[in-house]
């Protein structure tokens, strides 16, 4: 039974246990009789009834992924990096609540401008719970919508005031509230369309992913074979494409892939193959400035050069597991890790590599935790691993230039991977100091 559960949890992206609660969620609702008769133990089923069950769930999370309500083009290949995840409604929002607070009557009346195109008004409205309901008013004090629910479950689309007991809302162009959140996550993807890929290989270079509105919720596995919808976008000045998608349906693992090339394609989808490969590789850490100058740019926003997308191997030699708190980094917390090489050392002892990364990379996306006989397990110093980041420059105190790389993957090599070490039970028993206290 495992076997096929695995299968499942491949193609969308679950592991064994996520799998199971699935499965169950799905029996509990569908088939509450037979759930009920069998304590929810499917162990208490006889064996034709879990293989038909099993059967007919896969069947189930088969056609959910083929009628992805995605538009586009289907891709396969490989996630590679993930860039982060910004709020598109970020300005609009603040601008919603400063404005109230200057002159509520004001905004109520007039809306809010908040696009670069100012001949948009988006309408704004005060919003407020009362008897059971959320009620949304308009500047005549009109109500205009109207939801049921509980105070303290906040709609989507209330905008708090702060030191107020009332909301705002931004109002869409049907007179109806939209989401106060929108999210965009962008990702790097290195593949090419399904009937393309075996034939043509991926694209020359990593293509970016630009996951908006519910796709936007979703966060994508890296380092797996990955297949979904998304519209080709052109740039405007002509220099390459990226991909766009608002609803996204990930189906994970090789089911696309015919069994007479399963073999070569697996070898193919290893990590440590496809980031090197087809991923811009530094083999050299010792050549990773000369790299940097040849392929930064001036930054618009800093005095700082921001280096080129690359991946590299290096050995860890030290993880910051608690982080430091900053306002701008996702999730509020930016943690570290040192990297070095033989070929770094063989020059300087001490040289190394700083590396930073997102609180969303460590905590989605196992950047500290290595993948061992489908178990995900925390790692530690002298394993190897590979990062996808990007560099930049920053001048240190005595005036001398640094180099940082910002991680966007960090995948540890299961075969070059030493694995931390798991206290037992009985490490915190002092049943055997036969009653001696140091105190």
């Amino acid at each position: 039974m495992n076997d096929e559960l695995k299968k499942i949890g491949e193609m969308k992206g679950w592991t064994l246990d996520e799998t199971k609660q699935a499965l169950l969620d799905w029996w509990k609702a569908g088939f509450k009789d037979a759930f009920d008769e069998c304590n929810g133990n499917l162990d208490e089923a006889d064996e034709d009834y879990q293989d038909w069950l099993i059967g007919a769930f896969q069947v189930t999370q088969n056609r959910k992924s083929a009628s992805s309500g995605s538009k586009g083009t289907e891709y396969v290949g490989m996630i590679v990096a993930y860039k982060g995840v910004r709020d598109t409604k970020e300005d609009a929002r603040q601008l919603a609540v400063t404005s109230a607070m200057s002159n509520l009557q004001a905004v109520l009346t007039s809306g809010i401008k908040p696009y670069s195109n100012k001949e948009i008004t988006v309408p704004v409205c005060r919003a407020y719970f009362q008897e059971d309901k959320w009620l949304i008013a308009n500047a005549q004090d009109q109500v205009v919508h109207t939801e049921e629910g509980r105070e303290t479950d906040i709609p989507a689309w209330a905008i708090a005031i702060p030191n107020q007991k009332f909301y705002v809302c931004m109002m869409n162009r049907n007179s109806k509230p939209m989401d106060a959140y929108s999210y965009e996550r962008t990702w790097l993807f290195v593949g090419n369309e399904t009937d393309k890929l075996l034939s043509q290989g991926p694209f020359d270079i990593p293509i970016t992913l630009k996951c908006r509105w519910d796709a936007g919720m979703t966060n994508l596995r890296m380092n797996t074979p990955i297949r979904f919808k998304a519209e080709k976008i052109d740039y405007k000045d002509g220099s390459g494409f990226l991909l766009q998608t608002g609803n996204i349906e990930p189906n994970y693992g090789l089911g696309w892939v015919d069994d007479e090339h399963l073999p070569k394609v697996e070898k193919l989808f290893d990590p440590a193959q496809y980031l090197t490969q087809f991923v811009p590789h530094l083999n050299d850490l010792t050549q990773i400035f000369d790299y940097h100058e040849q392929n930064s740019f001036e930054s618009s926003y800093s005095a700082n050069k921001i280096g080129p997308t690359f991946s590299f191997k290096g050995t860890v030699e030290y993880i910051d597991y608690v982080g430091r708190e900053l306002e701008w980094a996702e999730g509020g917390t930016q943690f570290s890790m040192r990297i070095s090489s033989n070929s770094m050392r063989r020059e300087d002892a001490n040289s190394a590599l700083y590396i930073n990364l997102s609180k969303g990379l460590e905590e989605h996306h196992n950047a500290f935790k290595v993948n061992k006989n489908d178990e995900w397990r925390e790692y530690t110093t002298g394993t190897q691993v590979i990062v996808v980041g990007k560099t930049r420059t920053y001048e240190r105190n005595d005036g001398d230039i640094g180099l940082n790389i910002d991680a966007y993957n960090i995948y540890a090599i299961p075969s070059r991977a030493f694995i931390a070490e798991t206290p037992t039970e009985d490490s915190n028993d002092l049943g055997g100091l036969d009653g001696f206290r140091g105190d």
